[in-house]
């Protein structure tokens, strides 16, 4: 069914490996769209996500993995249209999710590693003043049988695994939240100084090439940040604690 290395051409658009398919029942039939499953999510919990980021094909199908498209007249005659613009939003908002295992293990997988490094990089252990690392967060989740949503945010599901995770080991988030603008000539390697101590929770790039972020970052992890960015940029920084 694929081909051309990456994906087949279907509806002016490459059809990707990664697509999955989404639904709706009108009646007797069931109209079907190819979509990126966490855009397709988050455009329907009303995220604005531009449809052509969304949609993996720009063809309607009554079942889209035998690739048996819908015709013109039925689309019509279902939604009123034919244009492909005008009928995905009521399919993407209102429809089912048909994911194979395959990949529903690997959205699951995919979220899982996320919140794993979301919450090493908040959390330590209250009795070492340590972080915890990944492996253990990792085997104390699987311990507590936690279950991941592929399709819920990080930040919707942080809580109630840290609430699981408290049962399995000692853990606390006691986090700073700093304001940082880094000079455009050490912007690359002061992000990356950042990114590793903590959560980005925004960030900016002025039109000079400097960098301002938001990051969350393990309380004692504070002092060794301040240091080693002010040794990267001899100074040059601004860094502000937010309350």
């Amino acid at each position: 069914m694929m081909g051309g290395g990456s994906g087949r051409k279907t509806g002016e658009k490459w059809l990707e490996l990664d697509a999955v398919v989404i639904g709706i029942q009108k009646g007797h039939l069931r109209f079907e769209l190819f979509v990126d499953p966490h855009l397709a999510f988050e455009y329907r919990r009303g995220e604005s996500i531009p449809l052509e980021d969304i949609l993996k094909s720009y063809e309607v199908y009554e079942d889209a993995k035998r690739g048996e498209r819908a015709t013109e007249s039925l689309v019509k005659d279902a939604f009123g249209s034919d244009e492909i613009f005008e009928i995905a939003p009521e399919i993407i908002k209102q429809g089912e999710f048909r994911l194979t295992h395959e990949q529903r293990e690997q959205l699951v997988e995919e979220k899982t590693e996320t919140i794993i490094d979301n919450i090493s990089k908040r959390a330590m252990n209250p009795q070492t003043g340590n972080p915890h690392p990944p492996d253990r967060i990792r085997q104390a989740m699987e311990e507590a049988k936690v279950r991941v949503d592929p399709f819920l945010s990080v930040d919707e599901q942080v809580p109630n695994v840290v609430k699981a995770l408290r049962v399995i080991i000692p853990i606390s988030f006691e986090s700073v939240k700093l304001q940082i603008t880094l000079p455009a000539s050490y912007s690359g390697k002061g992000y990356n100084m950042v990114a590793t101590a903590g959560v980005i929770k925004s960030q900016s790039w002025g039109q000079d090439g400097s960098w301002t972020g938001l990051v969350e970052i393990p309380a004692q992890k504070r002092q060794e940040l301040y240091d080693e960015l002010n040794k990267l940029t001899k100074g040059q920084i601004r860094i502000e604690l937010v309350r």
